[in-house]
């Protein structure tokens, strides 16, 4: 689990230092885009040549794939609405990476969300309202 953590920090670190750096540099984010899911392809390919003993899954195959092309797109959006000035909003939205891995959870694996998993979903939603009618009581917000 700590390799886990460790890992996600560094790649969430350069994932948002390379958008962060093609900004002030004017380039295109959906080519930085591509290049950055392509890097997080070549580092999952890498993952499973070296763990040679890892079962075979097509579901989980599958699965990952489509991850990969939400995630994808989810990303596209969120700075699109990011140079719209919806910042507040776009990011709550990103918290719904956190909520859909545990409805499907529930839902695919029958499991059972703790209470702190409860919680934080409900706040995910009502944040999703608080922001969505601040915004549009004030016509968006302008950057």
């Amino acid at each position: 689990m700590a390799i886990f953590l460790v890992l996600s920090i560094a790649f969430n670190t350069l994932f948002a230092a390379s958008y962060k750096i093609a900004v002030r540099r004017n380039c295109n984010l959906q080519v930085v885009n591509v290049w950055v899911y392509f890097g997080s392809l070549v580092t999952m390919v890498l993952y499973v040549l070296v763990k040679r003993d890892l079962p075979f899954n097509s579901q989980a195959l599958l699965m990952g794939i489509w991850a990969g092309l939400l995630a994808y797109f989810a990303t596209l959006s969120f700075f699109y609405h990011m140079t719209r000035g919806q910042l507040s909003a776009s990011w709550t939205v990103i918290s719904l990476s956190i909520a859909f891995p545990v409805l499907a959870s529930i839902f695919a694996w029958n499991e059972h969300p703790t209470e702190k998993q409860l919680v934080g979903m409900a706040l995910i939603v009502i944040a999703l309202f608080l922001f969505g009618r601040h915004e549009s009581s004030n016509g968006g917000i302008q950057g």
